[in-house]
């Protein structure tokens, strides 16, 4: 059976140890011809891939042909050929001052130039550090000295044409830790002059490669890099990280029988479940879906669905953020220049939320030259270990007691108990913290009902349109409707009259199920429900 790597993220430990590598190079050679340029930079979110990317770039430029023999771009690339890599991996740089992460650069630094076969050069300033050392390798490629270098075995000694090779992985690893703190900018000033680097130099470089899994906007980090191309949302690389439905069946077609046969079904079968859970996630509007790697790595190695990705890549700063500002989880909409971008100092949810894999494009609108995205849960996964996360964050409960609130909130719907429905409800807010409570406006209301209903299984909608306005929320179940309009330090009257005034009613009528309108207002001074009506509609 093929083995699926799940903690390996070096390109030469993969091939050399007989793990199946899904070939990606024809992809990689695209960008490594001078065809579209040669400084890219691409966001994904953790735990797909990016790592591997990376070492894979380090091994074609250090011209490692035999770790590539039998891949699409072995024969196309020039292997007499080699450059000096410089591989700075950030994905370690969780410091807690700018001096640590100084550091840590300056360490990193030293140990390139010692791979590389060049003296470290170092003033105590990281950014010049990072200056000396692609100066020193482009000068050592181009100087008179190469073959006294090449003696040395010196990789910088036999480049191909003089110039360096950046390889940056977790670029933005140092800053994400300290989001929302006020050390934040101080961590992005720091950030820029070390990358700004980079562009004083561009002449000596032959490719750069950045990666991480946010991208800040040009008015901070990528200001000074006019020349770097940010391929995120690029069609030409769209499925360069992650598996499309092909390659998964290519590559893995004894791990899906074997799968299958565990589950009591066929492999297509056993690969329909893995789509369900794992795949969605898309990277342009027009592209093909792919499937996590780790989570279907996980998956054969364990033989059993469960949440893998979430489990090892739950950033707790997203938590924290939506502690302060819950998030409206019926509304996921984003402008394209929205979706690319955001500032560290002005953290946009949605944005936040698609750059680290918790949502992704299920669909566009395009009005002129302005384009609307349409953002979604990618799969099951995603979404019920994202729910489940938010919710014990809203309600500041333990899971043993939300788990036993959510199925009492269940079982009243399924037995049409409308009034021990709402009592559940009540049991959930009370229990939400002051801090959180506090800050919260009517729609924070709405939206953390909306995803503690989610959580359960319950079909809900929010902000649901009629002809006549919008409906906070509606939930359906297999027999009944209901209507449920939220009011903030008003009465729960007002919010029935409001859904009979504006004959909400009418988009449920078609159905011919039995319409039941609760009316919910939650009192800014108690910080809990102040008041519930509910009237059957007749």
């Amino acid at each position: 059976m093929e083995k699926a790597a799940t903690d390996i993220y070096t390109f030469e430990n993969l091939r050399k140890r007989g793990y199946t590598y899904v070939d990606k190079t024809a992809i990689l050679k695209e960008l490594v011809d001078d065809s579209r340029g040669s400084q890219f930079f691409i966001a994904r979110p953790r735990r797909f891939g990016k790592s591997l990317a990376i070492s894979t770039f380090k091994c074609l430029f250090e011209g490692k042909r035999d770790l590539f023999k039998g891949l699409a771009i072995e024969p196309e690339w020039d292997w007499s050929k080699k450059w000096p890599v410089i591989h700075l991996d950030m994905g370690s740089a969780q410091t807690r001052t700018v001096q640590e992460l100084e550091r840590f650069w300056r360490d990193m630094l030293k140990d390139e130039a010692k791979r590389n076969g060049v003296k470290f050069r170092d003033d105590g300033n990281p950014a010049i550090a990072f200056k000396n050392l692609i100066n020193d390798l482009y000068d050592l490629a181009m100087s008179a000295k190469r073959k006294t270098a090449a003696k040395n075995g010196s990789v910088a000694a036999e480049s191909g044409g003089g110039q360096v090779v950046v390889l940056i992985d977790e670029y933005d690893k140092p800053l994400l830790g300290h989001l929302m703190t006020p050390q934040a900018t101080e961590f992005k000033n720091a950030l820029k002059a070390f990358y700004s680097v980079l562009k004083t130099l561009e002449g000596k470089q032959r490719f750069l490669f950045i990666t991480g899994v946010s991208k800040f906007s040009k008015v901070s980090i990528f200001s000074d890099l006019n020349n770097l191309k940010d391929y995120t949302l690029n069609a030409a690389v769209a499925t360069l990280f992650g598996y499309t439905h092909e390659e998964v069946r290519k590559n893995f077609p004894q791990s899906l029988a074997a799968f299958g046969e565990k589950l009591g079904k066929d492999a297509e079968g056993a690969f329909s479940d893995i789509v369900k859970w794992y795949d969605g996630y898309k990277f342009h509007q027009d592209a093909e879906t792919v499937v996590n790697p780790v989570s279907l790595g996980m998956t054969f190695d364990s033989m059993e669905l469960a949440n893998w990705w979430s489990l090892t890549a739950m950033p707790t700063f997203l938590m924290e953020f939506f502690k302060v500002r819950p998030l409206d989880v019926s509304d996921l909409s984003v402008t394209e220049a929205d979706l690319a971008a955001y500032e560290p100092e002005h953290i946009k949810p949605v944005t936040l939320l698609f750059q680290t894999g918790y949502l992704t494009i299920k669909g566009f609108e395009q009005e002129g030259a302005d384009r609307t995205y349409h953002l979604g849960f990618p799969n099951l996964e995603v979404e019920n270990s994202f729910l489940k996360s938010l919710t014990g964050v809203y309600v500041g409960q333990d899971d043993i007691d939300s788990h036993n609130i959510s199925r009492r909130a269940r079982e009243a719907l399924r037995s049409r108990d409308p009034e021990a429905f709402v009592e559940a409800f009540r049991q959930f807010f009370a229990a939400i913290p002051y801090d959180l409570t506090s800050k919260q406006n009517e729609q924070s209301w709405q939206a953390i009902m909306y995803v503690v209903l989610r959580v359960i299984g319950i079909n809900v909608g929010g902000e649901v349109r009629t002809h006549k306005g919008r409906i906070d929320l509606t939930v359906e179940t297999a027999t009944d409707a209901y209507i449920i309009e939220v009011k903030r330090d008003s009465t729960a009257k007002k919010a029935i009259e409001q859904i009979q005034d504006k004959s909400y009613t009418d988009r449920f009528r078609p159905s011919g199920k039995p319409i039941t309108l609760i009316g919910i207002a939650f009192s800014t001074k108690r910080r809990t429900v102040s008041g519930v009506k509910i009237v059957k509609d007749a």
